[in-house]
């Protein structure tokens, strides 16, 4: 499948913030400022002293056996759920990391950083897809997972952001414009402003070249 060349450039220029969205968003949403080391495993289990120095020379899945072990000892703890499935999307194991973060969203449903952790094991997940029905439908569920996170704080533009490109992936671009005009409305001259505007009007020029219309925004 061929992707447009306004498409690659939007993606060039907005694809590396929102990838990291969910680890930079996770400082975000705690309500800790950006102006920070953006250090993997301290985002993942707030680690810090001797602890930090341990894991400094631990391997990845002598990290993951520790937290699983932690999360059997205290299965509704909600930063050990999001640490162990960091882990796992740090890994590659996407599987993994969406049936823990889904099972988290029903012990801890108020945590806003799981919902954005989900999006992000969907969204890894999709990029490995060789079927574009199955790609298709990861995308769609990395959208739905922002938009959740996006729902839990709605005063919180990333969330609105990752929506956006999950939607567009997915081949949704209603939705795509209706959670991108949510984060314009947040951050009307955000760093990421003016490239989201610009692939507004490219959809929406796409929409009147084929004969087809976005509809209304909707509810959530």
């Amino acid at each position: 499948m061929m992707l447009d060349r306004d498409k690659i450039t939007f993606w060039t220029r907005l694809g590396a913030i929102v990838l990291a969205v969910i680890f930079v968003g996770s400082f975000v949403f705690m309500g800790v400022g950006s102006d920070v080391n953006l250090n993997l495993l301290d985002l993942l289990g707030g680690n810090s002293g001797a602890q930090e120095d341990q894991q400094q020379t631990t391997s990845s899945q002598e990290q993951i056996t520790q937290a699983q072990q932690e999360l059997e000892e205290d299965p509704e703890n909600p930063k050990i759920i999001r640490r162990l499935a960091g882990l796992y999307i740090q890994n590659g194991q996407t599987d993994e990391a969406t049936e823990i973060l889904e099972r988290g969203r029903e012990v801890a449903p108020d945590d806003p950083v799981i919902p954005l952790y989900l999006g992000q094991a969907y969204e890894r997940d999709a990029q490995a897809q060789t079927d574009e029905e199955e790609r298709t439908t990861a995308y769609k569920q990395a959208g739905d997972a922002y938009a959740a996170a996006a729902e839990l704080q709605p005063e919180k533009p990333q969330a609105y952001l990752a929506a956006g490109q999950a939607y567009e992936q997915a081949g949704d671009k209603g939705r795509a414009i209706q959670y991108w005009n949510d984060y314009l409305e947040l951050e009307p001259d955000g760093e990421q402003a003016d490239a989201v505007k610009e692939r507004i009007a490219s959809l929406l020029e796409g929409e009147k070249t084929t004969g087809g219309a976005v509809g209304p925004k909707q509810k959530r």
